[in-house]
């Protein structure tokens, strides 16, 4: 299990890089799209796709032909057997990394879940140091009317750029300086963060901001967090000018009259705001440059468009994945029926095989007894007919990289045939079906239709 969850996610961050490469190539073909921050929720949302189950195909799987014939024709030489790796001491530390991976995997993402719950707790530390404002100290009439429930203005002595944060009850945070802009510019300032506040943008960057922190081992999913609030900050400059027209060159003016009395590099983190931190200098030029060679928006045929494309390339993915996919082979295998001795070993000789050898492995025990996969894999047969009639009742099971394994003599069924089974799952019970001489579990281990010698396997005493 541990297995499958690690390589899932490395899946996943391999996945996630070359869709943040895919889309940069778009935006160099499309530059409106880095006025549509919903697009980066659709790359992020398609960085999970592994992580979501794989259709299911038919597969035809080879039934090995020395299971369908009687025991005197299937009888072959004997040869050293080549030792399976779950045996070999290499694999003792494999078994180990696993588990180990994957729990150093949770505590990084544990601790920068506490880091992100840090970076919180100041920025609502330096809400509540701030002093309560008025609404109509900054907002007219019009404005006021449109605002949720519990909606505050503070201000802080502090030089940040002014920003907008909150969970369920928001609050607009202005520096004191605020007041030596001209009102022009300061209702500039109130307009663009009152649209971050319309387009829930710090609801957004907080979750977003979470995500990030608990799949740190995908390193694209950082740069999608930076490009989200840069095209956050481009589509509120664009929102604020088309609410206000012409006023394009006033706008700049205060994007660098503000630039010039904030000190950028303590901003809070979590805040979506006019001005951002020191490490997004670069996106200063692009805003300005955007005031005044505005690319046309993307229409609202265009984003449908390009949904429909990444909801079609989801699409093609899973269904490529679940053609290409199948069972993992086995890393450790599993005794088949717990506290039971062995009465027959692989190549055994007895008289009443008339000293053929044994092909597989008997478990002695009692009629009823519950028998377990030996490993994960899938069920390809399950009833007492498929193979030959002297196996009585048997499940056939298929692990991949060409091994299966089979339980023959049983008593009862607890699985389907296709269906999928962990390592240690019930399958059945013991039984005396087929050609016994009393209640026992047959056990046989195959490698592409060969069968093994299962000590080589398992721990048999």
């Amino acid at each position: 299990m541990a297995q499958t969850i690690v390589l899932t996610l490395l899946q996943c961050s391999v996945w996630s890089a070359l869709l943040w490469w895919l889309l940069q190539q778009l935006q160099r073909k499309i530059p409106a799209l880095t006025l549509w921050p919903m697009l980066y929720w659709l790359i992020l949302v398609l960085g999970f796709l592994p992580l979501l189950p794989t259709p299911e195909f038919a597969t035809a799987w080879p039934l090995p032909s020395v299971l369908l014939q009687d025991a005197v024709l299937s009888v072959h030489t004997l040869t050293a057997q080549p030792q399976h790796p779950a045996v070999t001491p290499a694999l003792l530390s494999w078994q180990l990394l696993w588990p180990l991976t994957l729990t150093i995997l949770l505590l990084v993402s544990f601790w920068q879940l506490l880091k992100v719950a840090q970076q919180w707790h100041r920025l609502q530390r330096l809400i509540q140091l701030a002093q309560p404002l008025p609404l109509s100290a900054l907002l007219h009439k019009n404005q006021r009317a449109g605002l949720p429930a519990g909606f505050t203005i503070r201000q802080t002595p502090l030089t940040v750029s002014p920003f907008i944060a909150g969970g369920r009850r928001m609050v607009l945070v202005v520096p004191a300086y605020i007041w030596q802009l001209p009102p022009e510019q300061r209702g500039l300032l109130v307009s663009h963060e009152l649209v971050h506040l319309k387009r829930r943008d710090p609801q957004q960057l907080l979750l977003l901001r979470i995500v990030v922190a608990c799949c740190w081992f995908m390193p694209s999913l950082r740069y999608l967090e930076r490009a989200f609030s840069h095209s956050t900050e481009l589509a509120v400059d664009r929102a604020v000018l088309q609410q206000q027209p012409g006023q394009a060159v006033l706008y700049g003016q205060t994007l660098l009259h503000s630039l010039k009395l904030s000190q950028s590099a303590r901003t809070p983190a979590m805040a979506a705001g006019f001005i951002q931190a020191n490490t997004d200098k670069a996106l200063y030029p692009q805003r300005l440059a955007a005031l005044f060679q505005q690319a046309p928006a993307l229409s609202a045929t265009a984003k449908s468009g390009l949904g429909l494309l990444f909801a079609g390339l989801m699409l093609l993915s899973q269904f490529s994945w679940g053609a290409l996919s199948g069972p993992v082979a086995v890393a450790q295998w599993r005794l088949p029926v717990v506290n039971a001795g062995v009465s027959s070993f692989f190549a055994e000789r007895h008289p009443i095989r008339q000293q053929r050898p044994h092909q597989g492995v008997d478990f002695a025990a009692a009629k009823g007894v519950v028998v377990v996969a030996g490993g994960q894999g899938r069920v390809l047969i399950a009833d007492d007919s498929s193979l030959n009639s002297r196996y009585g009742k048997v499940v056939l099971i298929e692990h991949g990289a060409g091994y299966q394994t089979l339980y023959a003599h049983l008593d009862a069924f607890h699985v389907k045939p296709g269906q999928l089974v962990r390592g240690g799952e019930p399958i059945g019970t013991v039984g005396d079906t087929g050609r016994v001489t009393g209640p026992h579990l047959h056990f046989e281990i195959l490698l592409n239709g060969e069968q093994q010698n299962p000590a080589l396997y398992l721990p048999l005493e």
